[in-house]
């Protein structure tokens, strides 16, 4: 299961997001501790939360990719949820309204199997992304960076399966052309550094057979709720597919 719970915030100081790394310190003090503990021990983050701005609102969004966190996190910790602290800021931030969404791994492979997705596939990057090879930052879309990232991050989620394949990849890799962006270069900090990144839009042509074009619509898609690229429990890495005019 992926699950999305979106929080509209209310408070008298100013928000941004770079504060994102603080509202996941809220959310592991929020969480009961063995599970919290749990949390920053594993190597594996199925959850990831952000900030986002917009309609002239700050929203705070947590995403959970599997049955247990969705349970834990959303469902028993945030769900009823009213209020929170910032400790470090001596900030009071108030919860209003609530959006929850989600949708089943079954329907995720449903739609693969069943639709011939777009061709022209259009990536919003809303929070700093930024991905790391050979102990490098990379802060701009390279496609393969992108791609395995959300191969690497499904086959977290879903550890019956296996779907990081060398061949895979690079048959998704040939296919893909990035033909339209408009980005702009930022940074995230964290504990005293700053990350380089980038956010922004990029518009994507798969070409190949539509078996191909479905299955990098498929891992957008879970990567609404997964994030791409690194950090993206403390609020990096968020993306949406978004409808670009003309292109069917």
């Amino acid at each position: 299961m992926l699950a999305r719970l979106e929080m509209k915030l209310k408070c008298e100081e100013e928000l941004n997001y770079q504060m994102s790394s603080l509202f996941h310190g809220v959310l592991m003090e929020l969480l009961p501790k063995e599970y919290a503990d749990y949390l920053h021990l594993s190597q594996l983050h199925p959850y990831t939360q952000h900030l986002e701005y917009k309609e002239k609102n700050w929203y705070w969004v947590v995403c959970c990719l599997n049955k247990e966190t969705t349970k834990t996190i959303i469902q028993d910790t945030l769900w009823n949820t009213e209020k929170i602290e910032i400790k470090k800021r001596d900030m009071e931030i108030f919860i209003g309204q609530k959006k929850y969404d989600e949708v089943s791994y079954r329907e995720l492979m449903e739609e693969f199997y069943e639709k011939d997705a777009n061709r022209y596939i259009q990536l919003h990057f809303i929070s700093p992304t930024a991905f790391k090879q050979q102990g490098k930052y990379v802060f701009y879309p390279d496609l393969r960076c992108i791609f395995q990232s959300l191969m690497n991050k499904y086959d977290v989620a879903v550890q019956e399966e296996t779907m990081l394949d060398r061949d895979t990849l690079d048959q998704l890799c040939d296919a893909a052309q990035v033909i339209r962006y408009d980005l702009k270069s930022t940074s995230f900090p964290m504990e005293g550094i700053k990350i380089p990144a980038f956010i922004g839009k990029i518009t994507i042509k798969m070409n190949g057979t539509q078996t191909m074009v479905n299955f990098a619509n498929m891992l957008f898609r879970f990567g609404e709720y997964a994030g791409v690229g690194i950090k993206t429990a403390i609020g990096m890495g968020y993306i949406k597919m978004t409808e670009e005019r003309g292109r069917k």
